[in-house]
């Protein structure tokens, strides 16, 4: 949440300060300026005539989904040079500003989008003072809309300074526009360090542009041409000091590159350390390809990267789901039938991929995935066994319907794992309440290669048990009081058709059992039980009741 500012500051005195509203508070009345100093400006008593941007790259979190620069007041700016123009109010306004460039050649009134850049809070700038860097072209005239931070109107307003001159980077490489040529080869030095972003963002690539970050920052960039059609790796895999990003652009595009001209990109190279980078891509014999190297969230570094004439490593047979392995379903639990399996060299389809359900951070990421094929035999609950043969191996196991319908949780428990195979090389557990029927499912087993290591692994299932329609009714009418639960005590309520014995487990979304019990002796007909959830355990939880081979399971969420 943004803090509003009041400190006055001292160290400059405004030449000329307007009482009343501003001269150039409309659009159409913008002052003509080129490259200024320390010029002095107030947006007291400004009304509010710049356009709403819905999709603005600099947001205000406005509570009514659009975003505006309050209180605004306007220059048209014409460069005296070809380049990058530094537009800077850094430390020099005593409130919280918001500043816009729009196209060049746009009128007023403008529209959302004529909108070239904007800034709120400029990189290194106190108090929530602006200033950002933007392409001209010498002779063209830019509108300049200075204002104040806010989510409506009115927004914030006060008096300042600002400057615009030309920049001129200390990095070769720093914009687009000053790419480097290069060619294939190993060790290839470079330094991100004091560059500025000019890349676009890619807000609809949640692979390479999660987490909250949605470009590269502090990006520079280089230009390939191949004399050979075939493949190419790039990598900073190991060879950095920082969380870089790799965006490939084209081919033959020009600078600026817009959104929609990426090609490839890799935020984390699958088993590379400190995320650091590395994507395959594929290239055609004299087209030019624009590489980006970036980092993430601002991060930037020193270190090297390799480009060479390599191709990708070949994914398992059943990378894609269409091309699924079967699982045969086994009866005999002490030697069950295993297939082999590997997550290690897997790919995704970014554009169709299907987050599981028991993912913790589901913001951003790369995935790897492979996909099994089973039949149900009629059995109502089946035993999930996966042994890793990589070490620190980590997967993701879910089960769906078919290859696009994810299987709903209520209505097959337990159909999403989490399984660490450095906690624990053997994984098992238990999917229950599938229908009576025998029925086709897939299983994927993913490693989130972002975070995580792909591994090898065998992977079996076992049926367990079936029900009959009078078994079903075993348990009878099954209640959890109350639900949801606020308190750490709660009551299971069951109708039984005969005296026994009864074992409780509750577990949580990811699998992981919070509380086992055993209730033993309870008579036929109404049967109260006692629960007590241990503390601090908000969330939805299944519980599972068991007794002579016969199960119940229901959801019971504690707040």
């Amino acid at each position: 949440m943004k803090r509003l500012y009041t400190t006055f500051f001292a160290f400059f005195i405004l030449s000329a300060v307007i009482h009343g509203q501003p001269t150039n508070d409309d659009c159409s009345a913008a002052i003509a300026i080129g490259e200024v100093s320390d010029m002095a400006f107030s947006n007291i008593d400004a009304t509010t005539d710049g356009p709403y941007h819905l999709d603005s790259p600099c947001p205000s979190a406005s509570d009514e989904g659009q975003d505006s620069i309050f209180n605004d007041m306007w220059y048209a700016y014409t460069p005296t040079f070809t380049g990058n123009a530094e537009w800077t109010l850094c430390n020099t306004a005593d409130f919280d500003t918001k500043i816009g460039v729009y196209n060049a050649g746009a009128t007023c009134p403008l529209g959302d989008s004529d909108l070239l850049t904007c800034n709120e809070d400029g990189s290194d700038c106190d108090d929530g003072t602006s200033a950002m860097i933007f392409p001209v072209t010498m002779g063209e005239t830019y509108l300049l809309r200075l204002g104040g931070y806010g989510q409506t109107s009115p927004g914030l307003e006060g008096m300042g300074t600002f400057s615009i001159s030309q920049f001129l980077s200390t990095v070769p490489n720093d914009f687009c526009s000053d790419a480097i040529v290069i060619e294939l080869g190993n060790m290839q030095d470079f330094s991100t360090v004091g560059t500025i972003t000019d890349g676009p963002d890619h807000p609809d690539d949640s692979a390479c542009f999660g987490f909250g970050s949605t470009t590269a920052t502090n990006d520079i960039w280089y230009l390939y041409t191949p004399d050979f059609t075939g493949s190419v790796i790039w990598s900073t895999c190991d060879m950095i000091t920082f969380d870089s990003r790799l965006v490939v652009y084209g081919p033959d595009v020009d600078c600026p590159v817009q959104t929609d001209d990426i090609y490839a990109c890799n935020d984390d190279g699958g088993g590379c350390d400190g995320y650091s980078s590395e994507l395959f891509f594929d290239v055609e014999e004299g087209r030019t390809y624009t590489l980006r190297l970036g980092g993430f969230g601002g991060d930037s570094g020193t270190g090297t990267f390799e480009l060479l004439n390599e191709n990708p490593p070949t994914p398992p047979e059943n990378d894609l789901c269409e091309n699924a392995i079967e699982i045969p379903l086994s009866t005999d639990s002490e030697d069950p039938e295993e297939i082999d399996g590997s997550t290690e060299d897997a790919t995704f389809d970014n554009s169709t991929f299907i987050l599981p359900n028991c993912l913790g951070n589901a913001t951003g990421g790369e995935f790897a995935d492979v996909y099994f094929n089973f039949n149900s035999g009629g059995f109502t609950t089946l035993e999930l066994n996966v042994f890793s043969f990589t070490p620190n191996g980590q997967y993701f196991i879910d089960v769906f319907e078919d290859c696009t319908t994810p299987v709903d949780t209520f209505q097959i428990t337990n159909n999403c794992f989490y399984y660490d195979s450095e906690i624990n090389p053997e994984f098992r557990d238990t999917l229950l309440t599938f229908p009576k029927e025998a029925t086709d499912y897939i299983i994927r087993v993913i490693t989130r290669t972002t975070s995580d290591l792909p591994g090898d692994f065998i992977i079996s299932l076992i049926g367990l048990e079936t029900v009959s329609v009078e078994d079903e009714l075993y348990f009878g009418e099954t209640s959890f009081t109350p639900n949801p639960l606020t308190a750490n005590t709660g009551y299971i309520s069951t109708n039984l058709n005969r005296t026994t014995d009864i074992d409780l487990t509750i577990t949580d979304l990811h699998g992981k059992v919070i509380l086992e019990n055993n209730y033993p002796n309870q008579s036929s007909g109404n049967s109260k039980m006692k629960v007590d959830f241990p503390e601090n355990t908000s969330g939805v939880y299944f519980v599972t009741l068991r007794s002579e081979g016969f199960i119940k399971t229901f959801r019971v969420v504690k707040i």
